[in-house]
Parts: C-alpha cells; sequence; structure tokens
C-alpha cells in the first residue's frame, strides 16, 4: 500500500496552552472537517507539553481552510499558530536555541520583541518555576530557519540585558531538540497512513 501524501492534509499546531489536550485538540479543529489522526506533543515521562501538536486532515481543502480560521486564534493565555507540516530536513535542524540569563520578569511578547528581528519564530516557551509559576531566566526559541538561529547567537550571545548581572546566553539547544526529533518520529503511528512502515517526521513552516 502506498504512503498517504500528507504534505497538504497534515497540519503543525504551534503554541498550544499546556491544559490542551488530544480530545480537546480534536473538538476544536474537527468542527472545521475530518481528522485523520491528531496529538499533542508531550513529554511521555512527565506528560510536559512541548506546545505544539499535529492535525491530519482527510481532505487537503479542509487543511486550507483550518489554516484560514484557526491561525491567529486565541486558547487561554496562547494564539495559535497553524500552518502546514513539512519534512524535517537540513535546513530547519540546529533551529531550536536554549537562551540563558534572562530577565526572570521577562513575558512572551519580551521575548519575542528580542528574537524576531533575526527572523520566523515558530516557537518560543520561558521555562517557569513550578512551585512560584515565576520565570526561570530560561526559555527556548525556535526559528524557522537556522540561518535565523545563528544570526540570533551572533546578536545577542553575550549581551547584558537591562536589570540583569549575568551576561546573555544562546547557544543551539542540542540535546532538547533531539528529544524533541524522537517525540516526532513517534508520530508514525497516528500520522502516517495505515499500513506502512514509514518514520514521517514533520517540523513547521
Amino acid at each position: 500500500m502506498e504512503p498517504q501524501d500528507t504534505s497538504m492534509t497534515n497540519l503543525i499546531i504551534n503554541y498550544l496552552p499546556q491544559s490542551m489536550t488530544d480530545k480537546k485538540l480534536h473538538q476544536m479543529f474537527t468542527q472545521i472537517g475530518q481528522i485523520e489522526a491528531c496529538r499533542v506533543m508531550k513529554d511521555v515521562k512527565t506528560g510536559y507539553s512541548f506546545g505544539f501538536g499535529f492535525v491530519n486532515f482527510v481532505r487537503p481543502e479542509d487543511a486550507s481552510k483550518a489554516i484560514e480560521v484557526m491561525n491567529g486564534l486565541q486558547v487561554e493565555n496562547k494564539r495559535l499558530k497553524v500552518s502546514y507540516a513539512r519534512p524535517a530536513g537540513e535546513d530547519i535542524k540546529d533551529t531550536n536555541l536554549y537562551v540563558q540569563n534572562l530577565p526572570r520578569s521577562i513575558t512572551e511578547r519580551e521575548l519575542e520583541d528580542l528574537f524576531a528581528p533575526y527572523g520566523q519564530i515558530v516557537q518560543k516557551n520561558i521555562l517557569k518555576d513550578k512551585y512560584s509559576g515565576l520565570p526561570r531566566g530560561v526559555a527556548f526559541v525556535r526559528y524557522n530557519k537556522k540561518e535565523d538561529a545563528q544570526k540570533a547567537i551572533i546578536q545577542l550571545n553575550g549581551v547584558l540585558l537591562e536589570g540583569c548581572t549575568e551576561h546573555l546566553s544562546v547557544k543551539i539547544a542540542e540535546e532538547h531538540g533531539k528529544q524533541k526529533a524522537a517525540y516526532l518520529a513517534g508520530l508514525q503511528t497516528g500520522l502516517a497512513h495505515r499500513g506502512t512502515n514509514d518514520t514521517l517526521t514533520y517540523l513547521s513552516y
């Protein structure tokens, strides 16, 4: 059996709130059209959401409509980014940055303002203390392209931000990226066409 071409039906949904479940995501997008598979990507041990998921529609026209209708939708404290998923390749390797020594008061908007000048950001996540809920001064920022991530490293690594006593550390999040890729690879059971053993690894445009 030939693998299903998911290039025009498979969507990646970025900026999902931590409370988002597979069921809730399915309920949101099934209003647009019939869904083949749906999954929120989480750490299998802790249940911590990586903040993104996949929705694979049966019909390409429904996927296109979902981008038009759902992209930018406010869900809790997040604004969804909905786009076509794409197979991982060399051009999107080393796009995820690990950032340390940020101001403890930094907001998502301020983080985006800091990194947006260097390229299109497809995902950002400020790590917070699990007890106080306050930022730990650490974040992940993922760009659309490797070259944009490199620009950000060149321009921001070593910079001393206002209110900070330590210089900013910006580097490729190698281990985090590998972990995420491993979970993405696990999508073969949910987003690959039934009957094929091909592993599909997708990241966003």
